[in-house]
């Protein structure tokens, strides 16, 4: 199994640090959405400031996305067996 952290790298050319443009486009938020999180505490993935720039480190938004891959696969398995399809 391959995990998230693999494909970030090769994504963004092993760079240890994601900016928040990057780290959007990795997990598919919207930008004015971060934001609009970031302001409300409920952003999912920790943000550092450099400058006037925000940033998330690769390892971070791996475990992110790791964590809801592994979500949606449990409801999907729920979902399944609840409808008699995995016996």
């Amino acid at each position: 199994m391959v995990n998230a952290l693999f494909l970030l790298m090769g994504r963004f050319d092993c760079r240890p640090m994601l900016t928040l443009d990057e780290v959007c486009e990795a997990v598919g938020y919207e930008k004015n959405t971060a934001y609009n999180d970031l302001s409300n505490g409920l952003f999912p993935i920790p943000l550092r400031k450099q400058g006037k720039r925000l940033f998330a480190d690769v390892r971070d938004v791996a475990e992110y996305l790791d964590a809801m891959r592994e979500k949606v696969k449990a409801a999907h398995t729920a979902h399944r067996q609840k409808m008699g399809l995995d016996q």
